[in-house]
């Protein structure tokens, strides 16, 4: 069936089933794979805009379908796609070497289609596309895209001139032309799963429409809170500072309580699954979060909530969280243990705020608490990196027993840091050297690499590339070993993932799953939050596609 747009994600590294190379711990405290298979969250709501304005569109997953087989074929795959526009999201930059491939790939198949890219990556890097990428017609710049997707298909179905189209680049000739900036509210961003799920019957393609490749293991949803940030994290790509500079000129902008409230109560209608909450609600203000729970609640919202925040929130507000939603989850990134380095970053509280925050959560009800810390901060050093072990170790030993669980997790800042951010903008002020620049160098990065640290592009003035990588592995295996001690972890289990890793530092062989995509630390059920489901006959005909497959992948 053809459609006027198809949205394509792509795997980070296109031929990452073919090479031979270990993408080590870049994913490893999220539930996507090294291959970052999972697509941006605005895919749904550009879909769910295209459908009601009336136009064919389809999202198909490639990434996704590539690491779930081995013997997928993607070209075959994007050969019997027909569409007038594919538009491929290139929105965080280790997209860069699949994305581009996999435009070239399309641009070769469909020459009289236009190939579209969207994202942040997409647009600080738009001239240098433009310039250097020839199969790539158009590039939508900026944030908030639902209306100007629209306005392009129709544009390009009714022969009208592009130049109309708000935040479009395009080519003239040699010259590269940036369309007026575009007035997108952020109204026009809707989340519903319901339109996924019925446009993978409709174009027969389930599996190109699934979100990750593990979604139908663990369903999942997500929401949002807001667009951009308040926040000036140094290493962050979507903090305050990186997201007014190049994104949109106000941030962050809040979404309407009742629609999130919406969003959420036709998953619970459809999917039965829990829903990631992303955005610190608390942040919002007691108007807003007030708010939202009071429409949740007028929605019988029952649903397993994971809320994530960037400073410790107050003790009343979890109270009232977990009073409103007693299936609740949380998670914070302080990022550092020591206080200096921590504000450095862009976490401004002192640790005693982060425990009584914990011991707060636990009060309330919540179900896991999830803390994480980072190698490669701005001030840090190696034995900063041994400081933050002692203290995560100290904060499980202290918080987790028979009816609590808190999991701390440390992972490196990989593989880029993001362009746009304070540290890329102003790499000296923070002691780091950047070193790649343009799209081509990153390209090249994650071309050529053979091993994760290949694919850095920056080290600091206290830990060099070796060091990273050294602490990142010691660091694994000391968590690894402190889950082992606490019973969060079997003894068989965490010498397999201590073998691997110590494989990874001694350049031996490794433990690989079969789609060569494996995490090489933590183990599933570390990230993983909530397996409640409830069930919907949605849910149930989830649960029989995934029985099917199961059964075909023995056969």
């Amino acid at each position: 069936m053809k459609t006027e747009v198809a949205l394509v994600h792509a795997p980070s590294i296109y031929d990452f089933r073919t090479r031979d190379i270990k993408l080590g711990p870049i994913s490893d405290v999220i539930p996507s794979t090294p291959v970052f298979e999972m697509y941006p969250i605005g895919f749904v709501s550009m879909l769910s805009s295209l459908i009601q304005e009336g136009y064919n569109a389809r999202i198909c997953n490639v990434a996704a379908m590539m690491v779930s087989s081995g013997k997928f074929d993607s070209v075959k795959y994007l050969k019997d796609v027909e569409s007038d526009i594919f538009g491929i999201d290139l929105h965080w930059l280790p997209h860069v070497n699949g994305a581009l491939k996999i435009a070239r790939i399309i641009k070769d198949l469909h020459p009289n289609s236009k190939v579209l890219l969207g994202g942040f990556s997409a647009t600080y890097f738009a001239d240098d596309i433009m310039k250097n990428y020839e199969y790539i017609d158009f590039i939508l710049s900026g944030d908030l895209q639902e209306k100007n997707i629209v306005k392009l298909a129709e544009t390009l179905e009714n022969s009208q001139g592009i130049n109309n189209v708000p935040d479009l680049i395009h080519r003239d000739g040699s010259r590269i032309l940036h369309n007026q900036h575009g007035k997108s509210s952020i109204d026009d961003v809707f989340l519903n799963y319901g339109v996924l799920m019925k446009n993978a019957i409709k174009y027969h393609d389930i599996k190109g429409h699934l979100p990750y490749a593990s979604w139908l293991e663990n369903t999942e949803a997500m929401t949002v809170i807001e667009h951009g940030c308040s926040f000036n994290c140094a290493f962050c790509g979507g903090s305050n500072f990186a997201y007014r500079n190049n994104y949109n000129d106000i941030s962050p902008v809040y979404r309407k309580p009742e629609i999130i409230a919406e969003e959420i109560s036709l998953v619970q209608e459809m999917l039965g699954s829990p829903v990631f909450i992303t955005g610190d609600i608390n942040r919002a203000g007691e108007k807003f979060y007030s708010s939202l729970f009071q429409e949740m609640k007028n929605r019988k919202i029952d649903l397993p909530l994971l809320t994530e925040f960037f400073v410790p929130p107050e003790k009343h507000y979890l109270d009232e969280l977990g009073r409103n939603f007693p299936d609740f989850t949380v998670e914070i990134s302080p990022e550092s243990s020591n206080e200096t380095i921590r504000n450095k970053n862009g976490r401004p509280y002192d640790n005693k705020s982060l425990e009584n925050f914990i011991e707060n959560s636990i009060t309330a009800g919540s179900k896991k608490i999830d803390v994480y810390f980072t190698i490669g901060l701005s001030g840090q050093t190696v034995d900063d990196v041994n400081i933050d072990l002692d203290y995560s170790e100290g904060l499980m030993k202290r918080f987790t027993n028979n009816k609590e669980k808190l999991y701390t997790f440390i992972s490196p800042l990989t593989p880029f840091i993001d362009p746009g951010s304070l540290i890329y903008e102003h790499p000296g002020d923070y002691g780091f050297t950047i070193t790649a620049k343009t799209i081509s160098d990153y390209f090249n990065l994650l071309e050529n690499g053979k091993i994760w640290t290949d694919f850095l592009n920056y080290y600091t003035k206290w830990m060099n590339v070796e060091q990273i990588a050294r602490a990142t592995y010691e660091s694994e295996i000391r968590m690894i070993r402190i889950r082992q001690s606490l019973g969060l972890l079997a003894g068989q289990d965490a010498e397999e993932i201590v073998k691997n890793i110590t494989g990874y530092m001694h350049g031996d062989n490794y433990i690989s799953n079969e789609n060569r995509s494996s995490h090489l630390s933590y183990i599933e059920k570390d990230v993983e939050w909530s397996y409640k489901h409830k069930l919907t006959k949605e849910s149930f005909l989830i649960s029989l596609y995934r029985s099917y497959n199961d059964v075909k992948k023995k056969l």
